[in-house]
């Protein structure tokens, strides 16, 4: 009775945690098919677009589907998170306590109703089929949010992912550091299996993200995101609805502050997607990275798109495969950075970041292969002795952080 009474506190906590945010990635109706919602680029007023984009082909290419300013007109809607149905062509969209609903692949929309804040929504398993919770109860819609009906459940608990059938649910719940545990139910939460997850697969939350279930394409298969606390994810599989799970991948260092991170399973079988995406240099607009996997997480395809205020649909340039070293790692006196860039790059540019991720020093290294750093910043005072990052860029791709420590 007592870890009933903790896990129920806890759900009702983490509910209140739930923020509308301005940038989200889902699953389509399709094999394929995904939506991003995100800022897009600053105009000469100063006002910051946002975008709802749609993509068939797993990211390569998306096209734009719905923009809105932050100062929308009374009435208008703003982009929030998105959210999709089974249904081809329908698509949610919830933000500034708004739930809005397309049937035109985020086109056209359709009012449906005002919530109250802190409310989450879950949709995907059935066409037609919508789901909220906030502190007034669980709530179905089987009619695309025309109504809802108040399920009859004592306790409203945000799992966090819908399973397979209805009344199927997925979620995580614990107190990061300390320990988490995978819940599943088929009865809306009335009961519920409790599996603790190994201190390996799930055990920290990092700047606001926790671990988080995303469902596969057939019941039992899962995927399970958890960060760490050098700012990586790691991402995990599991076939037998969460009683074991085994690592798929581990990303490199990402700076928080610099980067926004979203992650869904898709339609098909194996079919992983990540979304990152961060500002560009003269920080007036979005540069957008999809990661796609067809491996159940274990590798990935990088499309790039460059979020500038000109697009109408966006075609993607695809992330080169480069080969980045660094000798001797660590170093005192100098290190060398070496590399094989595309012949037809320009404005390459070596950048090195202490680890808040400022800009430290930056080289040109166009024709070049490789560079020789002394352990100076741009003023050519030498830096304290720690962990660094550097990474190579240019208008045609840009490489993950690497790491490079220095003894002094």
């Amino acid at each position: 009775m007592k870890n009933t009474i903790l896990f129920i506190l806890l759900c009702l906590g983490s509910l209140l945690l739930n923020f509308d945010t301005y940038a989200q990635i889902t699953r389509g109706a399709q094999p394929g098919e995904i939506y991003i919602s995100t800022e897009w680029y600053m105009d000469n007023f100063g006002q910051i677009h946002y975008a709802i984009l749609h993509s068939t082909d797993n990211g390569e290419t998306f096209s734009l589907k719905y923009e809105n300013t932050e100062n929308t007109p009374p009435g208008e809607m703003q982009v929030g998170r998105v959210l999709a149905d089974a249904t081809p062509g329908a698509l949610y969209n919830y933000g500034n306590n708004e739930l809005w609903v397309s049937f035109e692949y985020g086109e056209n929309w359709e009012y449906m109703e005002d919530y109250p804040g802190y409310t989450s929504f879950y949709s995907g398993v059935n066409q037609g089929l919508i789901f909220k919770g906030n502190n007034q109860g669980f709530f179905k819609s089987t009619d695309y949010a025309a109504t809802f009906e108040l399920l009859p459940i004592s306790v409203t608990c945000p799992f966090t992912e819908v399973g397979f059938a209805e009344s199927e649910f997925y979620g995580i719940y614990g107190e990061a550091g300390m320990y988490y545990n995978f819940v599943h139910t088929i009865d809306y939460g009335q009961t519920y299996s409790e599996t603790p997850i190994d201190s390996a697969v799930a055990f920290w939350q990092i700047g606001g993200y926790f671990p988080q279930i995303s469902r596969g394409t057939e019941p039992g298969k899962l995927y399970l995101v958890s960060w760490w606390p050098d700012y990586h994810y790691k991402i995990f599989h599991s076939v037998d609805t969460g009683y074991s799970w085994i690592e798929k991948y581990e990303s490199d260092f990402i700076n928080q502050y610099f980067w926004e991170v979203y992650y869904t399973a898709g339609r098909q079988p194996g079919s992983f997607y990540v979304m990152r995406s961060t500002l560009d240099p003269t920080f007036n607009h979005r540069m957008l990275y999809i990661d796609y996997s067809n491996d159940y997480g274990e590798t990935f395809t990088t499309y790039f798109h460059d979020l500038d205020s000109t697009i109408t649909s966006l075609n993607p340039i695809k992330k080169p495969e480069l080969n980045v070293t660094s000798y001797p790692n660590p170093f005192k006196d100098k290190a060398t950075i070496s590399f094989q860039l595309p012949g037809n790059c320009n404005n390459a540019v070596l950048n090195i970041y202490n680890n808040y991720g400022i800009l430290i020093r930056q080289f040109d290294v166009c024709g070049k292969e490789e560079q020789q750093w002394d352990g100076s910043n741009s003023s050519g005072i030498t830096v304290k002795s720690g962990l660094y990052f550097y990474k190579i860029s240019s208008n045609e791709f840009s490489t993950s952080l690497n790491k490079l420590l220095i003894l002094n």
